[in-house]
């Protein structure tokens, strides 16, 4: 029988840490909430941007500080993250908490 490796996706939210990717693909290191709460950002792994399907290559990474939802490739292993999209109201809504406080 068949392992079913696509299915039963674990998704995640994050905050994008560092949008430098020293081999220039587009990936980025992500704060992914409740999973990655005790690692340095600097020992983050690299999340892949998933691009669209329209044959363009063009891509840039959302800014430092951006939230972003995505899953992982790799399921409940949680270190092969892919970033699918941009949750744009949610910016630096940790911020705005701690003022409203």
């Amino acid at each position: 029988m068949a392992t079913n490796l696509y299915g039963n996706f674990v998704w995640w939210m994050g905050e994008v840490r560092n949008r430098v990717d020293p081999l220039g693909l587009g990936r980025m290191q992500v704060k992914i909430f409740g999973y990655y709460d005790g690692i340095e950002d600097a020992d983050l792994p690299w999340a892949h941007p998933m691009y669209p399907v329209n044959g363009s290559m063009t891509f840039s990474a959302p800014k430092q500080g951006t939230w972003v939802v995505g899953f992982f490739s790799d399921r409940e292993n949680g270190q092969l993250p892919i970033v699918m999209g941009v949750l744009p109201g949610l910016v630096n809504n940790s911020n705005a908490a701690k003022a409203n406080t």
